[in-house]
């Protein structure tokens, strides 16, 4: 079942991402590096506002919808309150602009309007994810991505530059939200059936998680904050041009695979228990480290190519010094979040998450600080790294401390390694070719090797799944 809801997701998030990296190269070489890093400051800052207010409310709504079933005031508690966390957020989010210098007031205003359409959209994804329906999830990914895509090149051309990216971004978020929003949570607002109680487990479960993420946001943003201080605005557009390339080759791939693998232990958890939704979970790392780990040697390995064709030339000679950094974060901040933390979900015991992460969060910001004035870039990128892996390795400690160990599965990530290290050998010796063409050869050639090396390993009991469906093909 993981397998196959892995697929669907794989095509309902693929194609949007697939539109992400055309508009990457795109934007790159209709903005300068200047307006794209006052662009990658407004993102910040919307997702920051996103992670202090909205987190909560979107990771509870996602643990607690197979609880309700979708009941009338359930869905109705929580749109009021996410329009109270709206109303909250306009007031305390403004006087931010006399802390950036750079950003005009439309700059602000901009972000905190980006941050509720961030916000509800993913709320909308989550009830589709708990309702495993992702075909309708694919949908609302394709509308808004290519909407996104043609609003922004649209007022770009116009000549707003990155002003026009980001209404790009917020027209495209309100024509796509417009329909489900009717349809699931109606046009009306009954506040007689606010429920208390609902918010009193919301807030148990999700305030210690959404302030776990907060600082997971904060090792993920405040190097573009620190970078833009430092070294200018300019170099941070550098900076998060490369940075959401890389993302969207393995982050995604790791997104794609939670997006099913979190529901499922979710209800596994709530059906037949912890014994079971260990055994998932151990499934769910595994196709992880699968998809994930070749994802991140391939780009490795693959670095010139791929920056000489996905971003603009004003871009190109940083990206890549930081490109294979980013990657190897990528690769961490993914199996923080989609492997690790879920234990500490499924036991509803995610205040334990806090420590790791804010330690990770704080030397984060003190390591970006003291490598940059050497190492420029490469130091902030280095420092993420650091701290992906003290989030990792402490929060293994606390969960064994206070949960019980990680069911991590060694020996096919062994075997895994194995076959990735022998397809990054093998894409070694065309490294240097470049052009479209040869990525397709490239990209192609190491998905063979890897596909070989792990039906030999008999990774994941690859072979028997292979002999399934080759027997039922038959029978049919």
């Amino acid at each position: 079942m993981l397998a196959r809801h892995a697929f669907a997701y794989l095509l309902s998030h693929g194609i949007p991402a697939l539109v992400g990296f055309a508009a990457i190269a795109v934007y790159t070489r209709l903005l300068t590096d200047v307006e794209y890093g006052r662009y990658a400051l407004v993102f910040a800052i919307a997702a920051m506002i996103n992670a202090v207010v909205f987190e909560w409310l979107k990771v509870s709504l996602l643990r607690y919808y197979p609880q309700y079933q979708g009941e009338r005031s359930f869905l109705d508690t929580v749109k009021l309150c996410f329009l109270a966390l709206a109303f909250f957020s306009a007031v305390a989010v403004l006087p931010l602009y006399f802390l950036f210098e750079g950003l005009g007031w439309i700059h602000i205003v901009l972000a905190l309007v980006l941050s509720w359409c961030q916000s509800w959209y993913q709320m909308n994804l989550n009830l589709l994810r708990s309702e495993f329906n992702p075909k309708l999830y694919g949908y609302l990914s394709f509308l808004r991505s290519v909407l996104a895509l043609a609003f922004g090149v649209v007022l770009i051309v116009a000549g707003f530059d990155e002003l026009g990216l980001l209404w790009g971004l917020i027209i495209a978020f309100v024509v796509t939200l417009a329909w489900p929003t009717y349809k699931k949570w109606g046009a009306g607002i009954r506040p007689s059936s606010y429920d208390p109680s609902i918010v009193k487990d919301f807030a148990g479960y999700g305030v210690p998680l959404a302030l776990t993420l907060l600082l997971g946001v904060v090792i993920h943003n405040s190097d573009r904050f620190i970078i833009s201080a430092m070294l200018g605005v300019g170099p941070n557009g550098t900076y998060s041009a490369t940075y959401d390339l890389t993302e969207q080759t393995i982050f995604t791939l790791m997104l794609v695979i939670n997006l099913a693998a979190f529901p499922l232990a979710v209800r596994t958890m709530e059906q037949k228990g912890e014994k079971e939704a260990l055994v998932q979970v151990r499934e769910n790392t595994g196709l992880l480290l699968l998809i994930a780990l070749p994802a991140m040697v391939g780009l490795l390995v693959l670095t010139p190519n791929v920056v000489g064709l996905m971003l603009g030339e004003g871009f190109r000679e940083e990206a890549l010094l930081i490109m294979p950094i980013i990657a190897i974060g990528a690769f961490l901040k993914g199996m923080k979040l989609y492997a690790v933390d879920i234990i500490f979900h499924l036991h509803k015991r995610t205040s334990i998450q806090v420590i790791p992460v804010f330690l990770a969060a704080v030397l984060n910001v003190v390591f970006t600080i003291l490598l940059i004035p050497d190492f420029g870039l490469r130091g902030a990128a280095v420092a993420t790294v650091i701290a992906y892996v003290v989030a990792i390795g402490l929060s293994l400690v606390f969960m064994n401390l206070s949960i019980r160990e990680f069911p991590f599965p060694g020996k096919d990530f062994v075997k895994i390694l194995c076959a990735s290290l022998v397809m990054g050998a093998a894409l070694w010796f065309m490294r240097e070719q470049t052009g479209i063409i040869w990525l397709v050869v490239q990209v192609s050639t190491g998905l063979l090797i890897y596909a070989v090396f792990v039906f030999a390993f008999d990774v994941l009991g690859v072979r028997a799944l292979v002999k399934k469906r080759m027997g039922i093909r038959k029978r049919g």
